[in-house]
């Protein structure tokens, strides 16, 4: 008789184990089906509160109001008797041991009017000179390549002469400036001696004297490029090239794609050459207090570099300067320009306007004039003078994006959580001006942080500020000018960006009592003025997934996709 208890044992286990392999297979099945994106509603915008609460409003003692030092930051030494090929300034006050920035690196991205810095502060024992070429009228043509090549030339000279000194090397590129510092306990006569050696007719192309490998400079060019799209920085050249146009200065002399590929050591030379033609020099001295800052003037004018004559100390306006750059500027209407970034996580925005000097022959905006109407002659006309330009990209930037006590901060992310961080950036250059916001945010968030945005842009200037954030919004940025005084390379560096845009201690000076004059009203007028028209929107994302959402909340908005180089 046959015994079946084996078959009747066996069956079981093989069921079981089909279900099992059926259950694994419709977990691979629904793990690669992708989820359906819930997209965040929109909601009204909320301030924040700036009211003392109760019963802390008669027991908090009066705060004064806080002036800014208003003597200069460097005093300049004039030699009538010698015909000096820069002009000389001396730090004007003996270095505080308590540099904030002291014995630290820092490094700031590229920016409308900033390419990079690399600042190493100087201290109680060490010198700081900086020899700076200025070009306030014009662009240097090609800076981000320069900015390389000099890089590559320090490391040069470090490698040849062994001197520690170029160790701490450092350089400031803007498309106005370039600033290059050295910091040791050396004589300020050896440390010129050391920087002037950049700036010889011969300093690229002579292989005798710590000669440049080109071929790293094309590669690290090329490498930067790569390194942008990837890190989503390509955002900001779209940026620059939808606010001002490409034929506009700034886009033209930046990234010369033929010329990263084709670089030889000559045409590096007449880049070089081509940029200290047509600056001004400055060289930043120590206070006299400090050790070994004698500076021997004859010996200085002897080292330095036979360069084609300087343009002349002050440059005539042309009048038909602004209004040729007013018949070039692009029109900004409805519409939003996508950067496809597919399988990205998250939206980065960038959103702004460009708040240029317009000129007015009929309107004289002077500092703190006086208006009738509720918000005066500036909504009626959208102008603004080059003070309020200034006024107004600090100020507004500030108010809107100045990171926790900033409006959009607050609201996208401490009230509603839209994004780990939004900004504002002011880039007050000669030649343009605008205020930028940016930050990025999550893919389902990205229709509703962009409406966020553009409601606090509409809501700022329909409805005034309360008292106690204009209050909040002044001790923010005379608090700001106090940190910079505070820091030797940061009075440095505004005061190239003074010399850049043609400001004096004087206009500094009307600048800070306007601000400290600032009411809600007064506010209100320059948002007004700043934020007329449409603003620029560009975002990079994946298209495909934020476009429906995009269409549902700004439907009167035309999408437009954008392919960067």
């Amino acid at each position: 008789m046959m015994n079946l208890t084996p078959v009747t044992h066996r069956r079981p286990k093989q069921l079981q184990s089909l279900l099992c392999c059926v259950i694994v297979m419709a977990l691979l099945l629904s793990a690669c089906q992708q989820t359906q994106i819930v997209f965040t509603p929109t909601e009204p915008p909320s301030l924040a509160s700036f009211e003392i609460p109760y019963p802390l409003d008669n027991h908090l003692p009066e705060s004064g109001v806080i002036i800014p030092a208003t003597d200069p930051m460097f005093s300049d030494e004039v030699h009538t008797e010698l015909d000096l090929p820069y002009q000389l300034h001396r730090l004007a006050s003996v270095q505080s041991t308590h540099d904030l920035s002291s014995n630290s690196l820092s490094s700031n991205s590229l920016s409308s009017n900033s390419l990079s810095s690399n600042s190493l502060s100087s201290n109680s024992l060490s010198n700081r000179v900086s020899l700076a070429a200025v070009s306030s009228q014009a662009p240097f043509n090609n800076p981000d390549i320069l900015q390389i090549a000099l890089q590559e030339k320090a490391r040069a000279l470090a490698i040849h002469l062994a001197d520690p000194c170029l160790e701490t090397f450092s350089i400031r590129v803007s498309l106005h400036s370039i600033n290059l510092s050295l910091t040791c306990p050396d004589d300020v006569n050896h440390i010129y001696g050391l920087l002037v050696q950049f700036w010889q007719p011969n300093t690229f192309v002579d292989a005798t004297t710590a000669p440049v490998d080109v071929d790293n400079i094309r590669r690290q060019l090329k490498l930067n490029k790569h390194l942008n799209a990837f890190s989503g920085a390509e955002i900001d050249k779209v940026w620059r090239e939808k606010l001002l146009g490409p034929e506009h200065p700034y886009n033209k002399v930046l990234n010369n794609d033929a010329l990263f590929d084709s670089l030889n050591l000559k045409q590096l030379q007449q880049i070089q050459q081509q940029a200290s033609s047509q600056a001004q020099w400055h060289l930043f001295l120590p206070n006299m207090q400090a050790k070994n800052a004698e500076f021997d003037l004859q010996g200085s004018i002897k080292q330095w570099p036979m360069l084609t004559t300087s343009l002349p100390k002050s440059f005539p306006k042309s009048s038909s300067h602004e209004d040729k750059l007013e018949t070039t500027t692009p029109k900004q209407t409805k519409k939003i320009y996508l950067i496809d970034a597919p399988g990205s996580v998250q939206t980065q925005v960038r959103l702004g306007y460009r708040i240029d000097y317009r000129i007015d022959h009929s309107i004289n905006h002077a500092i703190g004039h006086t208006v009738d109407s509720e918000l005066g002659d500036i909504s009626e006309t959208n102008q603004l003078s080059s003070q309020e330009v200034a006024l107004s990209c600090r100020s507004l930037s500030a108010l809107m994006g100045r990171s926790f006590s900033g409006r959009l901060y607050y609201d996208l992310r401490e009230k509603r959580g839209l994004t780990y961080g939004i900004y504002g950036q002011c880039a007050n250059a000669p030649l343009s001006s605008s205020i930028k916001f940016y930050g990025s945010t999550a893919i389902e968030h990205t229709g509703a942080f962009v409406v966020g945005i553009l409601d606090h842009l509409a809501l700022v200037k329909t409805q005034s500020a309360s008292q106690g954030e204009i209050n909040a919004l002044k001790t923010y940025l005379i608090g700001e000018d106090l940190l910079n005084q505070d820091n030797s390379i940061q009075r440095e560096n505004q005061y190239l960006q003074q010399l850049a845009t043609g400001l004096t201690q004087v206009d500094v000076q009307q600048l800070n009592a306007e601000l400290q004059a600032l009411t809600p009203k007064r506010l209100q007028q320059l948002a007004n003025g700043a934020f007329s028209g449409e603003p620029l929107i560009i975002l990079r994302g994946d298209i495909d997934r934020i476009i429906p959402d995009l269409t549902s909340k700004l439907p009167e908005w035309q999408l437009e996709r954008v392919k960067v180089d």
